[in-house]
C-alpha cells in the first residue's frame, strides 16, 4: 500500500505536479475514499495539516516533498479508516 501511495507515477504525485489546490484535492481525495465530501471540521483540520506540512524551511522542493508526503498521509488515514471498511 505505502508502494502504490507513494509511486511517482500515482495520483499523489499527479496532484502535486500539476499543482492543484490543497481544498480539491481534499475532495477528491474523501469523494474517492468515503464516497463523500469532508465535514466543515474535517476540511479545516485537513487543510491547517496541509498547510503547515507546506510551511517547512527550505527550498521549493523540500516544501513541495512535505506536501506530498502530507497528502500521503492523509490519504493512508482514509483508507484505513473505519467509515472506509464499512464502506467497501
Amino acid at each position: 500500500m505505502n508502494k502504490k501511495l507513494s509511486a511517482p507515477d500515482g495520483t499523489i504525485a499527479l496532484f502535486v505536479k500539476l499543482g492543484i489546490s490543497d481544498a480539491r484535492i481534499l475532495e477528491h481525495l474523501y469523494l474517492s475514499a468515503l464516497g463523500r465530501y469532508p465535514s466543515a471540521a474535517e476540511r479545516q483540520s485537513e487543510l491547517a495539516n496541509l498547510a503547515k506540512a507546506e510551511n517547512v524551511p527550505g527550498p521549493a522542493e523540500a516544501k513541495k516533498e512535505a506536501r506530498r508526503q502530507a497528502l500521503e498521509d492523509m490519504l493512508w488515514a482514509l483508507v484505513t479508516s473505519k467509515e472506509f471498511l464499512f464502506n467497501y
